[in-house]
């Protein structure tokens, strides 16, 4: 009996060990390349996707789970050493579940600085309107979504009518949404000081108590540790993971507690009152807003911010670089470390055929398909940014980053990004994420002393 559970045991060890080492070899970034490029040259469909969802495992064991700061610069080291800046396009399984269970298993990814401008600036580009970024919406439950309506602005095509005049209605009933708006003056959370900028909560509490002082006027700060949670709680359908009903209804409790804040300042009785002048539900468009403002304004300026900190953390010889040019200093960190993932899937309008010369591969994309864009490919395109991985704040065409969808130099020819031609899919907060995000690095590093030697 022994001698047969021992035997057992062993083979047991045995089978689970190999798959096991095979996957740490994928560890090392050679292999790991390699392996990539194989999947994308001799497998389709299913086996793809199956060699991708191992690639994406290995991506997030190898970043410690550091989506923004690590896994999506690898998946652009792969893509890049794949197919060429050239090309600009590539292929990947797609990861999201809730897109890979609604569409299809393999797709194109667009990740040079000009192929990810040509979609976010063409006024035509289609966006999906059934997505939430990778989340199919017949995947959500329901709180996810804002409560009064799920068609949000993602969904509409660039330039549609509706697009536009939602765009429009936040450019001129949001006032610091505007290029060099005067702001209250900056404050952090009574709990927090600037020793606390190693912990993840009390940088983005910082930047949630700013944001819903300086867009709507009003203190959201006994609600700041549920904002916390919202975020935690929403950022994985951004991602396409599931969501249970309960966390739906956590949402949605949340969100209801911060439009009850929001709705005493007289910011968001005007806003209302201007939608409906031209024609909107106003409390629909301002539940939209509150919506946007936890979605891209808290998380996508808190994790900016927050990255930020981290790498000045790892290298304190950044603190002086920081003080000599905040402004320089942060568009170049917005650079390297973007926000957010990237702008949000896009969805071909017509068939395309696509020819991927370094595999050997025809793709023909369908009508209706989807495609992703990669900000962390495009940031680091060596035809636009002089040794793209090196951080030099100043750096030429810094003003040319993507990090926003639309590149900074285009914003600033504008009063303000939700209204402006000359970027079409900018995000409409850009400006006042930027300012909040420095200045939230700002108050965390302002206890941090010089070295002797750099005084």
């Amino acid at each position: 009996m022994c001698v047969t559970m021992c035997a057992f045991s062993c083979c047991l060890l045995v089978t689970l060990s190999v798959p096991l080492l095979l996957f740490a070899t994928l560890l090392v970034p050679e292999i790991s390349s390699a392996f990539y490029r194989a999947q994308v040259s001799y497998f389709d469909g299913t086996g793809l996707l199956v060699a991708g969802l191992i690639s994406t495992g290995r991506h997030f064991t190898y970043c410690l789970g550091d989506y923004l700061g690590c896994v999506k610069d690898q998946f652009a080291k792969e893509l890049t050493e794949t197919f060429s800046w050239e090309t600009g396009v590539g292929l990947v399984a797609i990861f999201a579940p809730s897109m890979a269970y609604h569409g299809d298993k393999v797709g194109t990814i667009y990740f040079s600085h000009e192929e990810y401008r040509r979609w976010a600036y063409d006024p035509a580009a289609g966006r999906p309107p059934d997505m939430m970024v990778a989340s199919n919406k017949t995947s959500l439950p329901a709180g996810v979504l804002p409560d009064l309506s799920p068609s949000i602005l993602l969904n509409f095509d660039t330039g549609s009518e509706e697009h536009t005049a939602r765009r429009q209605l936040l450019a001129d009933g949001l006032p610091a949404l505007a290029y060099g708006a005067k702001l209250p003056g900056f404050m952090a959370p009574q709990h927090v000081s600037p020793s606390d900028g190693s912990k993840k909560a009390a940088v983005f509490d910082t930047i949630g108590y700013n944001l819903f002082r300086s867009l709507f006027g009003v203190d959201v700060a006994e609600v700041l540790p549920a904002i916390f949670e919202y975020d935690a709680t929403f950022t994985p359908a951004v991602l396409g993971a599931p969501l249970l009903g309960f966390q739906g209804r956590k949402l949605a409790e949340i969100r209801a507690s911060v439009m009850r804040k929001v709705e005493q300042g007289d910011v968001a009785r005007k806003f209302m009152e201007l939608a409906e002048e031209r024609g909107m539900p106003g409390k629909e468009r301002l539940d939209e807003m509150v919506w946007i403002a936890l979605f891209a304004g808290y998380g996508g300026t808190s994790n900016l911010a927050y990255e930020t900190l981290k790498m000045i953390q790892k290298d304190p010889k950044l603190v002086k670089l920081f003080r000599a040019d905040p402004d320089a200093f942060m568009l170049e960190a917005a650079r390297v470390r973007p926000p957010v993932g990237g702008m949000n899937p896009v969805q071909y309008r017509n068939s395309t055929k696509i020819s991927f010369s370094s595999i050997g591969k025809i793709w023909n994309a369908k009508t209706g398909e989807l495609a992703m864009l990669l900000s962390s490919g495009a940031n680091r395109d060596p035809q636009v940014f002089k040794n793209p991985h090196d951080f030099v704040p100043g750096r030429e065409n810094a003003e040319r980053l993507l990090s926003w969808n639309n590149e900074w130099g285009d914003f600033k020819s504008c009063p303000s990004v939700a209204g402006c031609p000359a970027a079409p899919r900018g995000c409409p907060g850009t400006f006042l994420s930027m300012n909040l995000a420095k200045q939230t690095v700002a108050f965390f590093i302002d206890k941090i002393p010089l070295a002797p030697s750099e005084l």
